[in-house]
This record gives structure tokens, C-alpha cells and sequence, in this order.
């Protein structure tokens, strides 16, 4: 599954460990408030140059936090996915970004579904990944769906929040 070079190949995608390099990329995707409404920000980020590179660094001294850019050889550059352990809960959170212009075309089912692969094969302590996709969100819960994720309750351990999907290991 890992190839030389820190890259995850899918079907139609390839996940790249972020690099420093990827900044500007991710603050363009970080400021569209198309792509960032869902989490709460309508109008973007609006974070400039400095605000990633903290951010980069932050990311690079959490060895719970694993960041990956997304590409294909027709779109290039498509988003981001990312995962956080939770080593107390043995479950890892799950976050996924796409460009407007990578959306609808099966390139975040491949992007999720490969990472959550990843997550499975190479942190065996994880029994489960989740996200919380705001309700509004049916394009996020038809992904989610197709990747096997299902609403459940949310766990007493979480900070309040809308909604809750999970998928266990024994369930992929």
C-alpha cells in the first residue's frame, strides 16, 4: 500500500505526506469559502502565508496528526485528507477536503477509502475512525455512506457536537 516517497496510491488518486511545498496550496483550499462552509466558515480562512507555516509546524511536532495532500495525473492538485489518533479511545478522527472542481467525479470516495485503509494497516491500536459531518452536509454523508461509515451515537468522551459517523475495524 505504501509506496517510496511517502505516497498512498488509490485507484484514481494518490495521497502525498503534506510538505512545506503544499502551503499555498492548502491556504487556497483553506480560503474558498465554498470548501469551508461546511465547517463553519462561509467566507474561508482567510489565513495568509504565516498562519500555514505555524499551522505546519504545529502538525509537525503532534506525532498524532497526519496530514496528506491529494492529486491525480488529470486534476493535479484535489484537496486534502487527514487523520488523528486518539491512542485513550483506540479510534482515529477523519477529515476530507476537495476542490470544487475535484468534487462528484469519485475522487473522495477513492481519497477516503484509501486512507482509511491506511489508517487500518498501519495504526493497529485504532479500532475504529469517525467524522462529524455537519447535518446539512448530504454530499458528506453520501461519501461517507459509500465508505462505509454509518451515524451512531456519539461517544461520552467527545465534546458536544451535531453529529457522529464511525466505521470499526471489523466493519471494513
Amino acid at each position: 500500500m505504501e509506496i517510496p516517497g511517502n505516497e498512498i496510491s488509490g485507484e484514481k488518486v494518490i495521497i502525498r505526506t503534506t510538505t512545506e511545498n503544499d502551503l499555498s496550496l492548502l491556504m487556497t483550499l483553506w480560503n474558498d469559502g465554498r470548501v469551508m462552509k461546511w465547517v463553519g466558515f462561509p467566507n474561508g480562512l482567510g489565513w495568509d502565508s504565516g498562519k500555514m507555516k505555524d499551522w505546519w509546524h504545529r502538525i509537525q511536532i503532534n506525532p498524532d496528526r497526519h496530514h496528506f495532500v491529494v492529486y491525480t495525473k488529470e486534476i493535479s492538485f484535489c484537496g486534502e485528507v487527514y487523520y488523528k489518533t486518539d491512542k485513550t479511545h483506540k479510534r482515529a478522527s477523519l477529515d476530507i477536503k476537495f476542490i470544487p472542481e475535484a468534487q462528484r467525479k469519485g475522487l473522495a470516495t477513492d481519497a477516503l477509502n484509501t486512507l482509511i485503509n491506511y489508517v487500518f494497516k498501519s495504526e493497529p491500536d485504532v479500532n475504529a475512525v469517525w467524522t462529524e459531518p455537519a447535518e446539512g452536509n448530504i454530499s458528506a454523508q453520501k461519501l461517507y455512506t459509500r465508505c462505509g461509515l454509518k451515524p451512531k451515537p456519539r461517544p461520552d468522551d467527545l465534546k458536544p457536537g451535531s453529529s457522529y459517523w464511525e466505521m470499526t475495524r471489523q466493519d471494513r
